[in-house]
């Protein structure tokens, strides 16, 4: 199981964080998540980072909070989200 985090301000930087994340490493391997962890803040754009997340193939778990842990900083009114590859079974 791989894991990757990404974060953003918006739902136009998730998008393209999720992009970067899943593009070829130098071993030739794709990352390929089937799960996202969503915490966002309530002015985020929810629908539109579920739509992004979905149209990935992904299972989506999430919640709204009031501060999106990121690394070692707690951010306000970002998406802060933890990427897995899992078996979906």
């Amino acid at each position: 199981m791989r894991a990757q985090s990404i974060q953003g301000q918006s739902a136009e930087e998730i998008a393209q964080a999720l992009n970067a994340c899943m593009q070829k490493t130098s071993t030739g391997l794709a990352f390929k998540p089937t799960l996202a962890i969503v915490f966002l803040s309530v002015k985020q754009d929810r629908d539109a980072i579920c739509k992004i997340l979905g149209d990935a193939g992904m299972a989506i778990f999430g919640t709204t909070t009031n501060g999106e842990f990121t690394g070692e900083d707690v951010c306000r009114e970002t998406v802060a989200i933890l990427l897995l590859d899992i078996d979906p079974a």
